[in-house]
């Protein structure tokens, strides 16, 4: 094609043709105009393609990544909602002394409390994509602004879970290690909730056979005043969990909803 067009040219300059030879010029010209035009519209538009795609896979992952987090929320929420049945029932007995609580049932009801969570959120593809700057090609600037807010969010999950914990270790353990813990069987665990299996732990500790004369006088711990405060105290907080919990999950089933109604 070029030759062709080259030849045309040096016959019309050799003909002394000018003003056929500048018609023919400005046409030739308008032509490449007109074909880098095509040119970078192809490639706009297999950009374009390639950036879609790209938002899509985005958005496909991060859907992953939040059913991830609903999932684990739901656990959190069902943890902290037994916490706080645990604490009401040791509150009822330690307002109630009339009511005797035995033992075996004390145990059951305090063990739970010396366990905690730490909070987990499925991130991974939000901070790969927002550290490759792939989000400057991305359309749907509102939902990456949605995305944004729901994971910085997250310290506000991460505050409350360590505040428990830091309550527990300071307050509820050095309490109750002035109890003997002796009257722990192989039961004694039924009613924690943790995501690792515990069972044998609390056999291995029934199996250890106690031959010393010590009795755990359960009562004294349960009716001192410093029980009530610490209940109440875990209470609270547990009460704070499950309220960022909840609004996590909606904030999660909202975005959710979101992205399949996009996509």
């Amino acid at each position: 094609m070029i030759k062709i067009f080259r030849k045309i040219r040096y016959q019309l300059m050799s003909e002394n043709r000018t003003k056929k030879y500048l018609l023919y010029a400005i046409g030739e010209i308008i032509l490449v105009v007109i074909g880098i035009l095509i040119a970078l519209q192809i490639n706009n538009w297999n950009d374009n393609r390639k950036n879609k795609i790209d938002e899509q896979n985005f958005h496909h992952n991060v859907l992953i990544d939040l059913q991830k987090d609903e999932e684990k929320l739901k656990y959190y929420k069902h943890f902290h909602t037994k916490r706080i049945e645990y604490l009401d029932t040791l509150l009822t007995y330690v307002r109630n002394p009339k009511m005797i609580m035995g033992i075996e049932k004390f145990g059951k009801f305090v063990e739970p409390i010396f366990y905690t969570t730490n909070p987990t959120s499925y991130s991974t593809t939000f901070d790969s994509a927002k550290s490759s700057g792939a989000f400057n090609e991305f359309k749907q600037k509102d939902l990456l602004k949605e995305l944004a807010q729901y994971y910085a969010d997250f310290v506000l999950i991460e505050n409350t879970f360590e505040s428990l914990t830091r309550f527990v270790e300071s307050q509820y353990e050095p309490f109750m290690y002035q109890l003997p813990e002796n009257y722990m069987t192989a039961e004694t665990g039924n009613l924690v909730i943790n995501e690792e299996n515990v069972d044998a732990f609390y056999q291995k500790i029934a199996s250890v056979e106690d031959t010393r004369d010590i009795s755990a006088d359960y009562n004294v711990l349960l009716r001192a005043p410093k029980m009530e405060n610490y209940i109440i105290g875990d209470l609270g907080r547990s009460f704070n969990i499950l309220g960022k919990i909840n609004s996590r999950l909606q904030a999660a089933r909202r975005l959710v909803h979101k992205i399949e109604l996009n996509d």
